[in-house]
């Protein structure tokens, strides 16, 4: 009786093992599917590899760049126009990367587009109110 108890947890253990290496095998063709490959953890996206999230951060990018973009256009005059238009895309690049993946880049990004929005719609409504003065002035003296 104890043999046939003793065969029954080897089988078990055996069965265990099988399965964990089964389900290894399993991650490494997944994964290779992908594109990507296992760190010693057998996990994807270890110490120098490309995971899922990293791959289309595109949009984040370029949200910030115009945010910045709009940013110092709120600093000259007309070329606050130009900084409406940079605000107003990186606002929708940044809102779709958002969407897409909750990243600090993504959301940088939006929040300088919308602020670099707000400076120049204020700068340039300065702007227009500051010509329009002086040319009111010019028409009195």
């Amino acid at each position: 009786m104890a043999d046939i108890d003793n065969i029954k947890d080897e089988a078990k253990e055996a069965y265990n093992d099988v399965r964990e290496e089964t389900q290894e095998v399993v991650q490494e063709v997944k994964a290779a599917f992908k594109g990507e490959k296992l760190d010693s953890a057998n996990t994807v996206g270890g110490a120098g590899y490309r995971s899922d999230d990293n791959t289309n951060k595109g949009p984040a990018v370029a949200s910030l760049v115009l945010g910045i973009l709009s940013l110092i256009c709120a600093c000259f005059g007309y070329s606050s126009i130009a900084g409406l238009i940079f605000g107003i895309i990186g606002i929708v690049l940044g809102a779709k990367a958002r969407k897409a993946s909750q990243t600090g880049l993504a959301t940088a990004g939006f929040v300088c587009s919308l602020i670099g929005l707000i400076l120049c719609a204020v700068g340039l409504v300065c702007v227009i109110a500051c010509a329009g003065a002086v040319g009111l002035l010019s028409a009195f003296s």
